[in-house]
């Protein structure tokens, strides 16, 4: 995802930019970054959809009568793990979709796709179901 970035910024200066090129970013980045997206986006709304809202996904996992460093534990994982599904969700979708549509394709389709699934996620986690 980084280097898909990196490449798309590259390219958008044009002939200027003589870091990265096209061909920075190989077919295997490109598979891997959408297999990879869709994995972990898949993830997020499996969870959001079985969790209650206002409860911390995947709290189901602990025993019933969980510590408090194991909730915490489960908690910062959980927040970190949306964070970053978030954050590189908007960057796609920003870099790669209303800045630079079509400079790199696969940023592009994972930018479009991502906000699609994030509306999903929400949906699945507030139980929206029309």
């Amino acid at each position: 995802m980084i280097v898909a970035l990196l490449v798309t910024s590259c390219m958008s200066q044009g002939a200027e930019c003589k870091t990265y090129t096209k061909d920075s970013f190989t077919s295997g980045m490109s598979v891997t970054m959408a297999t990879v997206g869709g994995l972990v986006s898949a993830l997020v709304i499996a969870e959001l959809a079985i969790t209650e809202p206002g409860k911390t996904p995947a709290a189901r996992v602990l025993d019933n009568n969980p510590s408090e460093q194991a909730k915490s534990i489960l908690q910062t994982t959980t927040i970190a793990y949306l964070l970053v599904w978030t954050l590189f969700g908007l960057l796609a979708f920003i870099v790669g979709f209303l800045q630079h549509p079509g400079v790199l394709q696969p940023l592009t389709d994972l930018g479009q796709s991502w906000l699609g699934l994030a509306v999903a996620a929400a949906y699945a986690y507030l139980g929206i179901n029309q």
